[in-house]
């Protein structure tokens, strides 16, 4: 067995760092694990099914895995498996040998005769082979026989014991009977939350597989109203399951395998077309966790007609009629606004599928003291050819929502800014660039705002007093405002006026500025003047306003310092080095593996310096002091081994 010297970066390698996390998350359904005797690994692994899964290893290390899954190779099960191995090595567990007539052998035999065939296509043909071998032995048995066979292997299986049982049911006409049974299914698996643990490589990811299949069932015998009925209980329980749950996603995948049963089911059922559509949008308004994301009901089956749409935005409309109306300058309660946003945008879709194009502008208009619906209303109006109504809405909607609502104020100015674009209004496309810049300054603003005004024709009369305005905060596109003199008091002396700033040379914009108490301004800002100055290749000054930056007692300066160091490593190559050994020290100051990875990457830097330096002394007593200082940390010395060459197994 060759398996021990397995590293994590030869798993990622493989699989990827997706689904080598999937797999981490799989370990608990791994059951079963025996060696064979050309020493590859083999399991049984829970997924919406139970798959055979074996994992090999070849002389050269490289891994190889075949699993009954529709990936088939390198897939999340057979991550699982390997993990599942080498922790019963380090535990001191012997795994036991696998009988030459495992099962799971016989599942998988085959599996690698089309080597170059892509894992979904090979898992068909594999299966479609597997699958006549069964049926040609299952047709050479007699009633008799197949009957035996049945009731003694459903004591083995237990998915063949409830399909049996299911089918029974049915059989005898007790339709009721396996809908209880479902919901007890659906209780069952909706009990405990989902919860993943990584320091301990420890989850539990519910299992709704059962419930599932028993869907799965109902529907094959005609069913599909009892599906439809469980697929809400199974939505509003698992809805509360999602909430309490720690799982990055595990419990909602589970619940939306299970739901693409009910689905289907919608499909089938004896419900009207605008009851199906009904169904789906009442189902997503409820769907905070993006849970259905990725299945296809009626809404996108492109089978519903202008009339059964026209049904749909009516009774919409009379659920945004009877919902409560807030005065103008009220606070809207959040979970009202919420639900009337989304109905909104229903109401919306429904009417552009009905054809009743007409009905929407006027609806926008009304909504936009409820739901703050400003950005659609410009889009329909511009789209409408209407563009001087779209840019006074644009600049009202800006007024109103600044102040409580910032994103949408911004995006209604990107509208503007649009707008002005289609006129050819270079100048103006400029100003609310300038104006873009002024309320969050960046290195990204910058270059926008540069390209802008170069094809204005302005950058060179506005570059200066830009940089004048991260220094010292003065705003240039504003006049200053001479302080208040309090009434029957005399002028207070003042200190002499700065110096007169040139004109600003692009037009005024009818639009408020935020307030700055509101948020965090600083100046002179110096995270920004070190951004532009690396983007204009003027290395002396990036270093001096991250020397600025990096005051005694200021946090959140590393990544600025991990920026500045990547720009002047050829030009000051010494001061590269002294910022990325500042870096290490404060990355290794406490215990902590992530922040040794991140130190690993810093020290990869300052090894590439030292080499195109020729200071591999240095670099080697600097490595040296390394080691001595964390001696005892063994995550660090990985790291420090790996810069050498040396690889990091996961098997201690």
């Amino acid at each position: 067995m060759h398996f021990a010297d397995l590293t994590w970066e030869d798993l990622r390698d493989w699989a990827g760092d997706r689904v080598v996390g999937r797999g981490k998350s799989y370990t608990g359904r791994v059951a079963d694990v025996r060696v064979t005797a050309a020493g590859t690994l083999l399991a049984w692994v829970e997924g919406s099914h139970r798959y055979a899964t074996l994992v090999s290893r070849t002389a050269k290390g490289k891994l190889r895995s075949t699993c009954s899954c529709p990936y088939g190779e390198a897939c999340k099960h057979a991550v699982a498996v390997i993990l599942v191995y080498l922790d019963a090595e380090k535990n001191k567990q012997k795994t036991p040998p696998a009988e030459p007539g495992d099962e799971r052998l016989t599942i998988l035999a085959g599996l690698d005769d089309e080597p170059d065939a892509a894992p979904a296509a090979s898992a068909a043909a594999r299966a479609g082979r597997a699958d006549e071998a069964v049926r040609k032995h299952l047709k050479g048995l007699s009633k008799t026989a197949l009957v035996h066979f049945l009731l003694e292997e459903r004591n083995v299986v237990p998915e063949l014991r409830q399909q049996l049982a299911d089918k029974a049911e049915l059989a005898q006409g007790n339709v009721a009977k396996l809908v209880a049974a479902t919901r007890r299914e659906i209780e069952n698996a909706a009990r405990k939350p989902g919860w993943t643990d990584h320091w301990r490589d420890e989850c539990h990811i519910p299992d709704y597989s059962r419930v599932k299949q028993r869907l799965e069932n109902l529907l094959a015998a005609g069913q599909a109203d009892a599906v439809v009925a469980l697929g809400a209980c199974l939505m509003e329980r698992g809805i509360q399951q999602i909430e309490q749950s720690h799982d990055e996603g595990e419990t909602g995948m589970e619940i939306a395998e299970a739901m693409a049963v009910v689905f289907t089911a919608v499909g089938k059922s004896s419900m009207t077309g605008a009851q199906r559509l009904l169904w789906e949008i009442d189902l997503r308004l409820q769907d905070d966790y993006s849970i259905f994301d990725g299945l296809d009901g009626p809404v996108d089956a492109g089978k519903s007609g202008r009339a059964d749409w026209s049904l749909v935005a009516d009774a919409l409309a009379g659920r945004l009629a009877k919902m409560p109306e807030y005065p103008a300058g009220t606070k809207i309660d959040f979970t009202a606004k919420h639900i009337r946003e989304h109905i909104l945008r229903w109401l919306l879709r429904a009417l552009e599928h009905a054809g009743r194009h007409a009905e929407v502008i006027p609806i926008l208009e009304r909504e936009t003291s409820q739901t703050a619906c400003y950005v659609e209303l410009v889009q329909k109006l511009t789209e409408a050819g209407r563009t001087d109504e779209a840019h006074a809405w644009a600049q009202r909607g800006f007024s109103a929502t600044l102040a409580d609502a910032p994103g949408i104020a911004w995006r209604l100015e990107e509208q503007l800014r649009e707008l002005a674009a289609r006129g050819k209004n270079t100048p103006l496309v400029a100003a609310y660039r300038a104006l873009e810049f002024f309320d969050k300054p960046s290195a990204a603003r910058y270059a926008l705002l540069e390209k802008a005004a170069v094809k204005a024709g302005v950058w060179e009369a506005i570059r200066n007093p830009i940089l004048v305005y991260l220094e010292t905060g003065r705003r240039p596109d504003v006049a200053p405002v001479a302080p208040a003199q309090k009434k029957g008091k005399p002028a207070r002396k003042t200190s002499p006026p700065e110096p007169t700033m040139p004109a600003w040379p692009l037009p005024a914009i009818a639009l408020p500025i935020r307030n700055k108490d509101a948020w965090w301004p600083c100046f002179p800002d110096a995270a920004t003047l070190v951004d532009i100055a690396i983007k204009e290749a003027r290395h002396d000054d990036a270093l001096r306003w991250y020397a600025a930056l990096r005051r005694p007692g200021r946090l959140g300066t590393d990544s600025v310092g991990e920026k500045v160091a990547q720009a002047v490593q050829v030009s000051h190559p010494d001061q590269a080095l002294v910022i990325w050994k500042e870096l290490v020290a404060r990355a290794t100051a406490y215990a902590n593996p992530t922040a040794y990875e991140t130190a690993g990457g810093y020290l990869k830097n300052i090894m590439g310096v030292c080499e195109r330096t020729k200071q591999t002394a240095a670099w080697h007593a600097y490595l040296d002091e390394l080691r001595q200082q964390n001696r005892r940390r063994p995550r660090m010395m990985d790291v420090l081994n790996s810069l050498e060459g040396r690889r990091t197994p996961i098997l201690r």
